[in-house]
């Protein structure tokens, strides 16, 4: 269960640099405790410990908080790199051996989750009612799939698969089993912890497509 946020007392003057670092930190665990809906500007400002307009001029409105929140917990950072372009990315599609490859996949979406499972439920529910919010739903699973289909790409072109896997199909079952909603679901709703979680995917994985 998402610890309760703390709240900050109002500071008059920060930089902006960490008004905005502030700004996104409260706005992800709000978001992640309470939702996108219920969680107001207000709310926000009061837990980062700034001035209500602070949080417009350090970041924006809601949806554009949001956007960057996810886009911070998926990469890792704030660092102008795309995930494709990440160390522990390029690390998955240099291995040469399928077996690694797939654990490394399982241990790249336990650290995402980890990161981002909560933000991702927030952007869901926000989607059905806020255009900007079923935008970036949209954009975040076109990701996920472009994701799947270079980690698929890759394990096809390193082994011969077990029964009628093929590119497509492998990235159709990582798209759907790597969603942090499954991460969610296992580590927050059932108590796993998250190694076990890794160990379970990467395991599965191996078993899918992998001949022994």
């Amino acid at each position: 269960m998402t610890e309760p946020v703390k709240r900050r007392r109002y500071t008059s003057s920060i930089p902006r640099g960490q008004a905005r670092r502030a700004v996104l930190a409260a706005a992800t665990a709000l978001f992640a405790e309470k939702g996108f809906a219920a969680t107001s500007i207000e709310d926000i400002a009061e837990a980062a410990g700034v001035a209500r307009p602070t949080v417009f001029t350090a970041v924006g409105g809601k949806s554009a908080i949001l956007k960057e929140a996810v886009d911070i917990a998926l990469a890792g950072d704030d660092d102008p790199v795309p995930v494709r372009d990440r160390p522990w990315f390029r690390e998955l599609l240099d291995e040469p051996d399928p077996r690694r490859l797939l654990h490394l996949h399982a241990r790249n979406i336990r650290m995402i989750g980890e990161r981002v499972a909560g933000l991702y439920c927030a952007v869901e529910s926000a989607a059905a009612a806020d255009p900007e919010a079923a935008a970036l739903w949209s954009s975040l699973q076109q990701q996920r799939l472009a994701g799947s289909r270079m980690v698929a790409a890759a394990l096809v072109a390193r082994t011969p698969l077990r029964g009628d896997y093929d590119e497509d199909a492998v990235t159709d079952v990582l798209w759907s089993v790597g969603t942090p909603m499954v991460y969610r679901k296992t580590v927050t709703g059932r108590g796993w912890s998250p190694q076990r979680y890794e160990a379970w995917l990467a395991d599965a994985l191996c078993r899918m497509f992998l001949s022994d």
